[in-house]
C-alpha cells in the first residue's frame, strides 16, 4: 500500500499561476474571454474635424446606447444554440452536449424611458450519455437558468440612466479584456466559447453624460456578480485536472463578500475624441471578479494542504486608445492594479499569498485587406511592480496573439486564432468555420487545442483540448 502524497511543488506553481490574474489567465492580462465575434473586430472609423453622434464617437452598440432611436419591436427575440464537443486527449471523452435558450424583450414606456428584459436557461445532457465526471461538476454544469438582462433606461438631455442587471463594456482589444475590467465571466469552459456566452451581467446603476467630443460614464455595483469557475474535476477548472485529484488535496468551497454596501464597487471613466485618436482613462475600485486560491497546509492525521478560493477588494487605473491611420488600426490598453493576491514560496507566509501591484498593457495593429480578410497582432505584458524573489513568475511576463478572419464567401468564413506567452512554452490555437445556411441559422465547427507545460497558463489544460460542432438559430 502506497502511503498519501503529499502536496507537491507542482501544486504551488499552479497556484501562482492561478493568483498571478483574474479569470483563469495567469501570466496573461484579463485573458478570460477570447471570442473572435464580429462586434469585438469592428473597428469604427470617424473623419477627423467630422460631428459625431454619441454612438459613432463612442462605438457604443445597442447594448450600450439608449434605446431611444432604435425602430419599435414586438414579442420575443432571442436564440436556440445546440453545442457537442469531445475531447480527444486520453482519457477521451464526450465533454458537452448542451443546449441554450435565450429569449428576450423591450419596449419604451415614454419618449426618454425604456426597458429590456432577457433570461437564459442551459441544459447539458452529457451527464446523462457518460459517466465521466463527478456529481460535484454535474451539480454545477448540467442546468442552469438566470436572468440575463433586466435593466431601465431613461434620458434627460445629456444625461443617460440605467438601472439593473446590465453589460458594462470598457476596452477596445480584439478578445483580450485587459481593460475590461467590470463584467464577470462565465469560464466553465475556459475561453473556449462565444463571446456573448461568457459574459455574466453585473446588478448596476450607471449614469452617462455626452457632451460635444466628451462622455462620462459613473457606475456604481451595490451587489457583486463574481466569475464562475466551476468545480474541482471539471475539464476546465482553475487548477487543472491531475492536481484536483490528489487526496492529500482539499478545495473548499468559493467564499464571496457579504452584500454590504462597503463591499460595493464603484468606478468612472471619462472618453474623447480628438484628432482622429479616440482616448479614455478609468478608476474603478470592486472586490475582484476573480478568486485567489488561498492555502493552508495541516500536518496531521496525514500531510494535507487546503485550498481556499477568496475574493479581495481591489483598486484598478486603467486607460484605452485608438487610432484609424487608414490601412491599419492602432489600439493599445493599460491597466495598474493595486492590492492584487499572488502566490509566494516564503515559507514563512501562512496563506501562501502576498500583497502586490501589476502592470497590463496591450498594443495591437488590425488590418483588413482588398480581399475583406481580418489580420489581427497584439503584444501583451504584465510586470511585476516590486518584484518580489518569492514570486514564481518573471518580473516581466510577455505574450502575443495572432488572430485571421477569412471570408471564403458570402455564406462561409473561417477563424484561426493563435496565442502564446515567450516566458515559457504555452499555447492555444482556436481554429474555427462558420457556415451561414439560411437566414436565421448556422453551423459551427472548429478546435479547441491547448499545449505547454503543465502549470502553464494553457499547458494545464492540454488533456482538455477537443473539437466542436455548434448550431444556432436566431429569431
Amino acid at each position: 500500500m502506497h502511503s498519501p502524497r503529499p502536496p507537491g511543488k507542482a501544486l504551488i506553481v499552479m497556484l501562482a499561476v492561478m493568483c498571478a490574474a483574474p479569470a483563469g489567465s495567469a501570466d496573461l492580462p484579463k485573458l478570460e474571454s477570447i471570442s473572435m465575434d464580429e462586434t469585438e473586430s469592428h473597428t469604427r472609423v470617424v473623419d477627423d474635424g467630422a460631428s459625431a453622434s454619441a454612438d459613432d464617437l463612442f462605438g457604443l452598440d445597442e447594448t450600450e446606447s439608449s434605446d431611444n432611436e432604435r425602430p419599435e419591436k414586438s414579442g420575443l427575440e432571442g436564440f436556440i444554440q445546440l453545442e457537442s464537443a469531445y475531447t480527444y486527449r486520453s482519457p477521451t471523452h464526450l465533454s458537452k452536449q448542451r443546449t441554450i435558450l435565450e429569449l428576450g424583450t423591450d419596449g419604451e414606456i415614454s419618449d426618454n424611458m425604456s426597458w429590456k428584459l432577457s433570461g437564459r436557461a442551459d441544459y447539458d445532457a452529457v451527464f446523462e450519455l457518460n459517466n465521466f465526471y463527478s456529481s460535484r461538476v454535474r451539480d454545477n454544469r448540467e442546468f442552469d437558468a438566470q436572468i440575463y438582462e433586466a435593466y431601465l433606461d431613461a434620458s434627460a438631455g445629456n444625461l443617460d440612466f440605467r438601472l439593473g442587471r446590465q453589460n458594462i463594456i470598457w476596452g477596445e482589444m480584439v478578445g483580450l479584456f485587459v481593460a475590461d475590467v467590470v463584467s464577470a465571466k462565465d469560464l466553465r469552459q475556459f475561453v473556449a466559447q462565444d463571446f456573448d456566452l461568457i459574459r455574466i451581467p453585473q446588478w448596476a446603476a450607471r449614469a452617462e453624460y455626452f457632451k460635444s467630443d466628451y462622455h462620462a460614464e459613473f457606475i456604481w455595483l451595490p451587489v457583486m456578480t463574481y466569475n464562475e469557475i466551476g468545480k474541482p474535476g471539471d475539464d476546465f477548472y482553475p487548477l487543472g485536472t491531475n492536481l484536483t485529484q490528489n487526496p492529500n488535496v482539499v478545495i473548499k468551497k468559493t467564499e464571496e463578500p457579504s452584500n454590504e454596501l462597503s463591499n460595493s464597487a464603484y468606478g468612472m471613466r471619462v472618453s474623447t475624441l480628438k484628432a482622429g485618436w479616440d482616448v479614455s482613462g478609468f478608476y474603478y475600485r470592486s472586490v475582484d471578479v476573480e478568486p485567489s486560491f488561498f492555502s493552508e497546509k495541516v500536518a496531521a492525521p496525514d500531510p494535507t494542504l487546503i485550498v481556499t478560493p477568496e475574493h479581495k477588494k481591489i483598486h484598478q487605473l486603467g486607460t484605452t486608445m485608438a487610432k484609424d491611420f487608414g490601412e491599419v488600426v492602432l489600439k493599445g490598453e493599460a491597466v495598474f492594479t493595486k492590492d492584487r493576491w499572488f502566490v509566494t514560496t516564503d515559507p514563512s507566509d501562512v496563506d501562501g499569498l502576498t500583497q502586490q501591484d501589476i502592470l497590463d498593457y496591450i498594443v495591437g495593429l488590425e488590418h483588413i485587406t482588398p480581399e475583406n480578410t481580418l489580420l489581427n497582432f497584439q503584444v501583451f505584458q504584465r510586470l511585476y511592480i516590486d518584484h518580489e524573489p518569492d514570486n514564481l513568475l518573471d518580473e516581466f511576463e510577455t505574450g502575443v496573439s495572432l488572430f485571421s478572419k477569412l471570408e471564403i464567401n458570402s455564406t462561409v468564413d473561417a477563424e484561426l486564432l493563435l496565442i502564446s506567452q515567450l516566458n515559457r512554452t504555452d499555447w492555444m490555437a482556436r481554429p474555427k468555420v462558420t457556415w451561414a445556411f439560411s437566414t436565421n441559422w448556422y453551423l459551427q465547427l472548429g478546435a479547441d487545442v491547448f499545449g505547454g507545460q503543465e502549470v502553464s497558463v494553457f499547458g494545464r489544460f492540454e488533456d482538455s483540448s477537443r473539437v466542436y460542432a455548434n448550431v444556432r438559430y436566431t429569431f
